[in-house]
């Protein structure tokens, strides 16, 4: 959703670039994949990762809720790579109540 409807805001507005990862059927992001796309600001041929984008729930995925311990397997990942974690939040509620799951939790 974010880089299928959102894409050209974020690069007009904000001058940054997206890139859009494959999705598992869970609607959550390999970790292989986005080490894979990671590019850090030693080669000015790719425009530096700063930040990974995550949508819960996941629209395109059918409304699929990401559960609490995907999201700190992410937010770990990130911080060894030394990039910030975005949740895209528009359907959070869903996703508490799918997961039954308070929406401070999955945001902490």
């Amino acid at each position: 959703h974010i880089c299928l409807w959102e894409g050209g805001n974020a690069a007009n507005l904000g001058g940054v670039s997206s890139k859009q990862i494959q999705e598992n059927y869970d609607g959550t992001l390999d970790l292989d994949s986005m080490r894979d796309c990671y590019r850090s600001d030693n080669d000015d041929h790719f425009a530096k990762t700063e930040l990974i984008c995550l949508e819960n729930t996941h629209n395109v995925m059918g409304g699929r809720a990401l559960e609490k311990t995907y999201i700190d397997e992410v937010s770990t990942f990130a911080k060894d790579l030394g990039v910030k974690v975005h949740i895209d939040g528009a359907r959070i509620f869903n996703a508490s109540v799918s997961l039954n799951t308070p929406v401070a939790e999955l945001c902490s």
